[in-house]
């Protein structure tokens, strides 16, 4: 049967899109294999532009690339071989919220992003508390919805005392503790309404592990002149720069 050239094209336009929208995956969960850097990246884009949302912009640091969520609520800068994963089982709870690990080139996780965190309240008991240290802290310019007992948002790199030096390092509206004790860091901050409470961080909120139990991606010293040390290299210097990054766009679905 003779194919017309006007059938031809219905056909090789068929195709077409259906390989676009094979690629369009925004990172595959943990657990199962994801795509290459660069294709993460360039899938986010093609997503914004399918939906119609203005086109994401060119990273500041060459090399670098833009990340999105699909629906285009969060984005970041990050090292073109750097991956976001989709966590399959979400490490914090919350309403509805986005959930990823943002990991290098080696595979570790450095970070953590999550969206409409619902943030369990812990009391604080006689002797629990932990001496606590703030290593690094710097203005974020990120979203914030600002509150009564909230700060300024800022990156920050803490760390806990237990039988290790304990450091999380990210994104905060929130002070350490009581003075120079505390029994968890919070690293969180209160967004606008497509975000609710956020954090970009390597951990969300965290006390000071007992022996054997999961440290998750905690940096842990010996010394506390080890924490001040870890700032000066460039592996936390990127860090920092991708978690200060963040943008949230209030055209994302909430």
């Amino acid at each position: 049967m003779r194919i017309t050239e006007s059938r031809y094209r219905r056909v090789a336009a068929a195709v077409l899109c259906l390989a676009l929208l094979s690629g369009c995956a925004a990172g595959e969960p943990d657990g199962k294999p994801s795509g290459s850097a660069a294709a993460t990246a360039s899938s986010s884009a093609a997503a914004g532009q399918a939906s119609g949302a203005a086109p994401l912009p060119k990273a500041s640091v060459k090399g670098w690339k833009v990340y999105s969520d699909p629906d285009r609520t969060v984005s970041f800068e990050l090292p073109a071989d750097w991956i976001v994963q989709r966590q399959a089982k979400p490490t914090m709870p919350s309403d509805g919220g986005l959930h990823l690990n943002v990991r290098d080139a080696s595979g570790k996780v450095v970070a953590e992003l999550h969206t409409r965190l619902k943030v369990p309240k812990e009391k604080c008991g006689p002797g629990e508390a932990k001496e606590y240290s703030v290593v690094l802290t710097e203005s974020a310019k990120v979203a914030s919805a600002g509150g009564k007992d909230s700060l300024k948002p800022l990156f920050v790199f803490r760390t806990l005392l237990g039988y290790q030096y304990f450091g999380s390092y990210g994104l905060t509206d929130q002070a350490g503790g009581d003075g120079i004790f505390a029994c968890r860091l919070q690293n969180t901050v209160a967004g606008p309404k497509p975000v609710g409470v956020y954090s970009f961080a390597n951990a969300a909120v965290h006390g000071a592990p007992a022996p054997g139990k999961d440290t998750g991606a905690l940096e842990m010293f010996g010394l506390i002149s080890e924490a001040k040390a870890f700032t000066q290299t460039e592996r936390f210097k990127t860090i920092k720069q991708v978690i200060k990054s963040l943008k949230v766009h209030q055209e994302g679905k909430a």
